[in-house]
């Protein structure tokens, strides 16, 4: 994945916008298509939390839309403090989202947080991890579980189909099947 020249920007909305067309211009237009996804189920969501930050664009793609509540998880934010932090912080103080940040491995009991509605999962990119995640986190997250890379990785989507077999109260709700793709879980009602 790009490592996007963010050194220019100045505000969250200026980060996003920027990270986004470098990393549609180097892995093309499709690759962040779930943004748009996140964008879309949020309206539906206060709390958000991502496992697997890198420099934060899907994190800056939850927080414009300004929920009350996000945890971010990796196992090393390095990438995310050298520019997103500087902004994510203020940015969220004043529109009252409360802004957890951890460094853990996404499959640990250390990464355990507070219940959220929706989940981005981006972190190891293999089945058998993703499905510790899920294991893990999966109860407590209330509607909507995304996941990426799940095209170009037909493994992972087959985890997510395998999972929601397991796990009755999940459906597979929308698939990307341009570019690298995408996966949305719902939780049925």
């Amino acid at each position: 994945m790009l490592t996007a020249d963010l050194n220019h920007v100045k505000t969250v909305e200026e980060f996003y916008k920027s990270i986004r067309t470098q990393q549609e211009a180097a892995h093309g237009k499709e690759y962040c298509d779930q943004h748009d996804a996140i964008t879309k189920y949020m309206k539906e969501c206060n709390s958000y939390k991502e496992l697997g930050t890198h420099q934060g664009g899907t994190a800056a793609c939850a927080m414009l839309t300004k929920p009350k509540y996000i945890e971010l998880l990796d196992i090393n934010h390095y990438k995310y403090r050298w520019k997103l932090q500087e902004l994510a912080e203020p940015y969220c103080k004043e529109h009252n989202i409360e802004l957890v940040v951890k460094d853990a491995d996404t499959a640990s009991l250390a990464s355990l947080g507070a219940p959220v509605d929706m989940m981005l999962i981006d972190s190891l990119h293999k089945a058998d991890h993703m499905k510790k995640e899920l294991e893990l986190h999966g109860v407590s997250v209330n509607k909507y579980i995304i996941a990426h890379d799940t095209f170009v990785n037909q493994s992972l989507h087959q985890c997510l189909e395998n999972w929601c077999n397991e796990n009755r109260a999940w459906k597979v709700h929308e698939r990307g099947t341009v570019n690298v793709g995408y996966t949305v879980l719902k939780k049925n009602a």
